[in-house]
């Protein structure tokens, strides 16, 4: 855990998660059914590919990923999703949520902090990931997918989602240096520094963060299980 001696001199009044990876372990399934497709062409799909695949848009996400492996022009974009989807769907419904996750959560709402998810998911594989975990995930009243937000025209690393987010909060936050953004990918993070707000990085152990990038980055943890919420001037775990 890095950067543990915080000082936030605004005061955080709402908070944007994340989902793949941040609260429900999803990611697994992305290298899995990737790896599947790529295998196909004789390649292989690396932790590079998936660190600058992480938080686009669906089609935007396959296109790069094409290019970066020569395949453009060797398969479309929609056979690649064809049996993508199909293998990725199957295994999300049996996504684990992250340690932490649904006490995270249900202290921020039962402490009646504005609460919001903003996602690169779109409004087809949602429903699917978050399934089996709906009784906490439901809680959160804003949910923004961007993969096929008509209003989000460039996902991750871009900071669209996250300012149409702000925008969308019941009542807005005065402003984005008030919202703390919980991330895991370095595009994620990269989007919410992008639209000036703080964000908690809880990377997988793949990608630590460079020390230049590390700096940018309110902090940095192994774990949600390991944030202490007063130490961002809101309401500490009761237990």
């Amino acid at each position: 855990m890095t950067n543990s001696q915080l000082v936030v001199e605004e005061p955080i009044t709402h908070v944007i998660f994340d989902f793949d990876g941040l609260l429900v372990d999803t990611e697994p399934n992305y290298t899995f059914a990737n790896n599947m497709m790529l295998n196909r062409f004789g390649k292989d799909f690396t932790v590079e590919l998936k660190k600058g695949q992480m938080g686009k848009k669906h089609d935007e996400s396959i296109e790069w990923l094409l290019e970066q492996t020569g395949l453009t022009g060797k398969i479309t974009i929609e056979d690649y999703s064809k049996d993508y989807d199909a293998c990725l769907f199957e295994l999300h419904t049996k996504s684990p949520a992250k340690p932490g996750a649904e006490k995270l959560v249900r202290h921020f709402i039962d402490h009646g902090i504005p609460t919001a998810i903003c996602t690169g998911s779109d409004t087809k594989d949602f429903p699917i990931k978050s399934a089996n975990h709906k009784h906490w995930i439901d809680l959160i009243p804003l949910q923004v997918l961007t993969g096929d937000d008509p209003m989000v025209k460039r996902g991750k690393p871009f900071p669209d989602g996250f300012l149409e987010t702000m925008k969308r909060f019941e009542s807005p936050p005065k402003s984005a240096r008030n919202i703390l953004v919980f991330e895991d990918a370095p595009n994620g993070v990269k989007a919410a520094l992008a639209a000036g707000m703080h964000c908690i990085m809880v990377p997988d152990p793949l990608w630590r963060p460079e020390p230049e990038f590390a700096a940018q980055i309110t902090q940095v943890l192994d774990s949600l299980e390991h944030f202490v919420p007063c130490h961002f001037g809101l309401p500490k775990f009761s237990i």
